[in-house]
């Protein structure tokens, strides 16, 4: 058996809480881009870009601002109904982003999908549509995804424990050695997914104390729920995101991207100063 696929605890003793991280964090609730914004004839539907929210984590001592979107996630006619998504950007506009899509599917699986795509803007993946309040985005449309998949449960005593599955760093096997892509892919499993379980534990009370079971069907975590958090729990929920997207990148910068795009860079240097 894998070890990757083995539950190990998720909660890492020595590192700072998302509480104690957030103090070193301002977040601000701005208006989006209007990302391929289309004129609609239709006047029946209003444009919903001019509702759209984008959310940047500050920092008082250096000029980087992770931004955070919630969005309608699709792959060409797939839709990810069943999940919550946001897009991470360790920069404005920047060449390098991930998808984080988290699910409920009842309060002992807990699921945290995460697509990193190195060589991609959020312009690329941009849909013009007019009929959701989230901008919608095709995965289709980037040039490559990697992914890992992590779930965290909670075990007998409480404790919330985790394990990695589906780790796919295929697309890249064009730019790297077969050695670098075994490291890449190891760095995925192993550091960076533990990392990313440590902060999604974190936010597990917010979304199972505070999201209704729904008689055992998959349990969305609606956009208007997150979006009427308390602005503590809103915070933490963006900053887990935040903060996992930007490892993400890391890793695979460091492994893969290097000199081709200096845009994750600016999530090193984030993760650099957060942690």
């Amino acid at each position: 058996m894998n070890y990757s696929t083995v539950t190990k605890p998720a909660k890492i003793l020595n590192l700072q809480s998302l509480h104690d991280l957030n103090e070193r964090l301002y977040l601000t609730r701005n208006s989006d881009t209007a990302y391929l914004d289309t004129k609609n004839t239709d006047s029946k539907k209003t444009d919903n870009n001019a509702e759209r929210i984008v959310f940047n984590l500050q920092t008082s001592d250096i000029n980087i601002q992770p931004s955070v979107r919630l969005v309608n996630c699709t792959r060409g006619s797939k839709r990810y109904n069943h999940f919550q998504s946001f897009v991470i950007e360790p920069k404005d506009k920047s060449t390098g982003i991930v998808v984080i899509m988290i699910k409920l599917d009842d309060p002992k699986a807990f699921y945290c999908n995460v697509r990193i795509l190195p060589l991609t803007t959020l312009s690329d993946i941009a849909l013009p549509e007019s009929d959701s309040k989230p901008l919608t985005i095709n995965l289709e449309r980037s040039k490559c995804i990697l992914k890992t998949d992590i779930t965290i449960t909670p075990s007998n005593t409480g404790e919330a424990m985790y394990s990695v599955h589906d780790v796919d760093v295929s697309d890249v096997s064009d730019l790297v050695t077969p050695v670098e892509m075994i490291e890449l892919k190891r760095e995925l499993e192993f550091q960076a997914s533990k990392l990313i379980a440590h902060y999604f534990q974190e936010i597990l009370s917010i979304v199972v104390n505070e999201t209704p079971v729904n008689n055992g069907k998959p349990i969305v975590i609606s956009d208007d729920y997150i979006l009427t958090l308390p602005h503590n729990q809103l915070k933490e929920m963006l900053s887990a995101n935040a903060i996992s997207g930007c490892i993400s990148l890391e890793v695979t910068g460091y492994n893969v991207i290097r000199g081709l795009n200096p845009d994750w860079r600016a999530a090193s240097a984030f993760i650099g100063y957060i942690l």
